[in-house]
């Protein structure tokens, strides 16, 4: 859900709105209110059908769930209402982007500048360079970067990427200044946190490294790389118990993922094989070292469900759901248990949560009329 909203700035600036409805759905994401975004943006279609901005704010969100099959459906539909726009060409660039389809993405994101992108200028011109950058044209890759921040100076994600550009080439003097911008345009981009911290320690102000890294690793504990990045630091300046401790700690919370992850990935072959209680333990344990694991407690609450323990189940899917309340499966799963437990509103809420978020999936459509014909009854 974090990673969503960060786009809420790109969001307003690419197609600016003046329409109320649009700019209600924009300020829900502002909130952080994602779900309630979505479904916003959705209900205006129900009623509009030829808002392609709706459209393109949905596929912008999809992308970012990853959701690219809908995100790219989303698009097109932007594109057939309101054909030759450079931003739906570059929405589409950035799709290939994430489908690792380099060249395709490169093409799309020429056609967005030739056709013109308004005021996104300097976002294409900065995923020209992150394109050039996966093909190895290292020249051009910088030659897109500059021509975005000369466009746009105050973009923090164009200066991040400016940033671990000149790094990966050995440029950390280069590099710092790109770095502090953009940290100091954004100080919530959690990324660039990292980068400078090995910047300085490869220039040998191992002081400002320790610095800028305590600082992420304070500010966010779940931040592996800064805690990495720390210990090496920490052990560079010759504070051995400091740098040990923070390793010890990052390889602790390393192993702790590594594990849930593999007991997951087991967990799914048993399911396969429908041998069901050994299942149940390795998901159990996926949970207990990664208590958000969303995945893990997505399958467990519906294994929970299938083996007849509704309440169990939902008390497993609610955390499924806190953890990702994008995920449209696990909201279903959560309304029919509590459907099975008798909790109607509850199973109502959720069950067009389902829909809200695959509208097109017929089974979270007929769960939610079979619990109004029951809340009806």
């Amino acid at each position: 859900m974090s990673q969503l909203i960060f786009l809420i700035a790109l969001l307003v600036s690419q197609i600016p709105s003046r329409d109320a409805s649009i700019s209600s759905a924009l300020a829900e994401l502002n909130k952080g209110r994602v779900l309630e975004s979505i479904e916003q943006f959705k209900e205006i279609l129900h009623s509009d059908p030829a808002n392609d901005r709706a459209y393109f704010y949905l596929s912008t969100l999809y992308t970012e769930m990853n959701e690219l099959e809908v995100a790219e459906r989303f698009v097109r539909r932007a594109m057939g209402v309101n054909p030759g726009q450079g931003v739906h060409l570059h929405q589409l660039g950035l799709i290939r982007y994430r489908q690792k389809q380099w060249r395709p993405a490169l093409v799309f994101f020429k056609q967005a500048l030739e056709v013109g992108v308004g005021n996104n200028e300097a976002a294409v011109w900065r995923s020209i360079g992150d394109v050039q950058v996966e093909l190895f044209d290292r020249d051009a890759a910088l030659q897109a970067y500059e021509a975005a921040l000369r466009i746009q100076p105050q973009d923090a994600r164009t200066r991040l990427a400016l940033g671990r550009f000149y790094l990966e080439r050995s440029e950390p003097e280069r590099a710092i200044p790109q770095l502090l911008a953009a940290l100091e345009i954004d100080p919530m981009l959690r990324g660039a946190y990292p980068v400078l911290g090995r910047a300085y320690r490869q220039t040998g102000d191992l002081q400002s490294g320790m610095m800028i890294l305590k600082k992420a690793v304070d500010t966010d504990p779940a931040d592996q790389e800064s805690r990495y990045a720390l210990g090496q630091v920490l052990l560079a300046m010759g504070r051995v118990d400091e740098g040990r401790t923070e390793l010890d700690k990052y390889q602790r919370i390393s192993g702790q993922v590594a594990t849930a992850n593999d007991n997951y990935k087991t967990a799914l072959s048993h399911l396969t094989a429908r041998q069901f209680s050994e299942a149940e333990k390795l998901l159990r344990e996926a949970v207990r070292l990664a208590p958000t694991y969303a995945p893990a407690l997505h399958s467990l609450g519906t294994l929970l469900l299938d083996r007849g323990s509704p309440q169990n189940a939902a008390d497993i899917l609610k955390r499924a759901v806190e953890a990702n309340p994008l995920n449209a499966a696990s909201w279903c799963s959560l309304a029919t248990a509590y459907l099975k437990v008798g909790k109607l509103p509850k199973a109502l809420e959720a069950a067009k949560r389902a829909v809200v978020l695959d509208e097109e999936n017929t089974e979270y459509q007929k769960l939610v009329a079979e619990i109004q014909s029951r809340v009806r009854r």
